[in-house]
């Protein structure tokens, strides 16, 4: 098997674990976290396209970073931008209280924010496997 191909899978994989991990702690009320996940799931979502496209991207974990990436070869992505963005500030302020002036993340980013993280990492990685689809060869 071809290592891009092979490194796409892992990268899928896990992203669609971390997509059920936000999952998870969204419907536990722990909406903070729910985000994060979310961004990590898209963000690696994003590096699994990018490893079909032979392309490895170690230099970040931006999701609008990799969309930039990912729009030279497929430009569905484009619609994401704006969403991309959202993301990103999440995969901060999710996690460090000094991230928002006088509160703590757990007390702040509300529920409607967590279903729209978990929304957006979740069409990032339905595109992705569907693009997927039309790179594995015929034989697998």
């Amino acid at each position: 098997m071809d290592p891009f191909l092979k490194e796409s899978e892992r990268w899928l994989r896990q992203a669609e674990y971390d997509l059920r991990g936000a999952e998870w702690n969204q419907q536990g009320g722990f909406h903070a976290q729910a985000t994060f996940w979310a961004q990590q799931a898209a963000a690696k979502a994003l590096r699994a396209f990018l490893f079909l496209n032979k392309e490895d991207v170690r230099e970040t974990r931006s999701v609008v970073d990799l969309l930039d990436r990912a729009i030279t070869y497929e430009e569905e992505f484009r619609g994401f931008v704006g969403s991309g963005r959202s993301l990103d500030l999440y995969y901060k302020t999710s996690r460090f209280p000094d991230a928002i002036p006088g509160g703590v993340p757990a007390e702040v980013i509300s529920q409607k924010e967590s279903v729209e993280a978990i929304r957006q990492a979740a069409d990032i990685i339905a595109i992705v496997e569907k693009k997927r689809k039309d790179y594995l060869p015929e034989s697998l």
